[in-house]
């Protein structure tokens, strides 16, 4: 298991709340960044962090 920290950002670029989970790996960090974002209306994006290393962004503000 590996800890990542979810930072929901919403669209004036604040992060009210955040989460640290502990995940099996990237796929099962995605698939619990994809639960913040649905569970909290207005955020934009959460982005994803294992430690000091920016992995990727889930929502509607994240690139394709």
């Amino acid at each position: 298991m590996q800890v990542f920290t979810f930072f929901c950002v919403e669209r004036d670029g604040s992060v009210p709340r955040f989460d640290v989970t502990a995940c099996a790996d990237d796929h099962a960090a995605r698939l619990r960044a994809g639960e913040l974002f649905d569970m909290h209306r207005g955020t934009n994006e959460v982005e994803v962090w294992r430690g000091a290393t920016h992995l990727f962004k889930v929502g509607a503000g994240a690139a394709a």
